[in-house]
């Protein structure tokens, strides 16, 4: 009996790692006309779902067929990166809307993308708002369900992609629509897990990539208070806009046990697929 292990040593043996199983998205195609905006593509080897502009704050029918040529040609989950009508300010302006106007205009850019998804055998499975449109969603209920709707009345199993919001998730209980959070790591949080919006974007990388780690290994992220809090998330999003994404992106990947889509992530959290 002396030769045996203890048995806490047995469980600590026999304890494998969680592995970090997430999407990544990135967005595609948001040129316009003679504007051109292909850096974007570099992002595609490290993402699973492209959010594809659908024409409202960028985008127009030759580059949306180019990125969902990119989608098919790399197996890439389509989204639908739906903004308020805005090219001159790149949907970076809100704009008030009623709540038949945000729909009509939801209903229109998914249909717009959709129907071009079919030449190439494709379909949109999720939705992410772009812009002050993505900001709105999270921040202002009116706007969060006038979004859900539109939404949950053109496809009740599209998804809604946004940061972790309680209006978000006001907005999915009472649409039916099914909502994913999205970390960025760009991003600084508050205590109750949101973006904090009046906070300029994280520029170093290795802080960046500790969020990641941290989130990946524990499901923790740090708050601007330097707090840690517990968080879940169902993507993360890269974003072109800091001057070492491509740099952040190859690191990201280091840590991701396996990428997945949006859609394949809900289907295995639903314990159909493992």
């Amino acid at each position: 009996m002396s030769g045996m292990l203890p048995l806490s040593n047995i469980k600590k043996e026999q304890t494998t790692p969680k592995e970090f199983i997430i999407d990544i998205n990135c967005d595609l195609g948001q040129s316009f006309g003679v504007y051109k905006n292909e850096s974007e593509e570099s992002l595609i080897p490290y993402v699973s779902s492209v959010n594809i502009a659908c024409g409202a704050h960028s985008g127009d029918p030759v580059t949306i067929m180019k990125a969902l040529k990119l989608a098919k040609k790399h197996n890439l989950s389509v989204g639908a990166h739906i903004g308020y009508p805005d090219i001159q300010g790149f949907g970076y302006r809100s704009l008030k809307l009623t709540s038949e106007e945000i729909q009509a205009m939801v209903v229109f850019q998914i249909g717009a993308l959709n129907s071009m998804a079919k030449y190439f055998n494709l379909v949109v499975e999720y939705v992410r708002p772009h812009g002050a449109l993505h900001k709105d969603t999270l921040t202002n209920i009116d706007t969060a369900v006038a979004v859900a709707k539109g939404i949950a009345n053109f496809d009740n199993w599209l998804i809604l992609v946004g940061g972790p919001s309680q209006i978000l998730k006001e907005a999915s209980d009472i649409t039916g629509v099914r909502i994913a959070a999205e970390f960025q790591p760009i991003k600084n949080y508050t205590e109750n897990g949101e973006v904090d919006f009046e906070k300029e974007d994280i520029g170093d990388i290795d802080l960046c990539i500790n969020q990641v780690n941290s989130l990946a290994k524990d499901s923790i992220i740090k708050t601007v208070d330097n707090k840690n809090i517990t968080a879940e998330f169902n993507t993360i999003h890269l974003d072109l806009r800091s001057e070492k994404s491509i740099e952040l992106a190859k690191k990201i990947q280091t840590v991701i046990d396996k990428k997945v889509p949006i859609p394949a992530t809900f289907v295995m959290e639903s314990g159909w697929l493992s």
